[in-house]
């Protein structure tokens, strides 16, 4: 068997995050297909189990979120395991949040809504990718 034969190994692992079923099923289907263990999370209490549990390598994490809102779990998974890498990303308009969660060690902020490759862009960075690999369609 070569290696055309061979199943294609998960590039990472993600965790996503968000309350909004539509904005997880689409982020968990276009992660997937391009190749990523995807795992899916719909509150910040949910978020910090599954890190707990599967040690994803990069989380997205909706900021405005009932319960624990995205920074709150941002301080969490810092305390948890400060090697995970967290882009949050939120349709609020508040500009205090993005530098609070920079200086909380998030690896980047984004605004929704945001494309789809942008984003792809974003999670390649990091995975410490030059460029996204396995986009889908492609």
């Amino acid at each position: 068997m070569d290696q055309r034969d061979s199943p294609r190994r998960p590039l990472g692992r993600i965790l996503v995050v968000d309350d909004e079923p539509d904005v997880v099923a689409i982020l968990t289907t276009y992660f997937s297909d391009a190749g990523y263990t995807v795992d899916a999370a719909a509150h910040g209490g949910d978020a910090l189990i599954a890190v707990s549990q599967y040690r994803p390598d990069v989380v997205m994490l909706d900021v405005l979120m009932e319960g624990l809102d995205g920074v709150q779990v941002l301080e969490r998974i810092r305390s948890l395991d400060p090697a995970i890498r967290v882009i949050m990303f939120t349709g609020s308009t508040d500009v205090t949040l993005e530098p609070t969660a920079m200086s909380m060690g998030a690896f980047a902020y984004v605004s929704k809504p945001v494309s789809l490759g942008h984003l792809h862009e974003v999670v390649a960075a990091a995975f410490g990718q030059p460029r996204p690999l396995g986009r889908p369609g492609a």
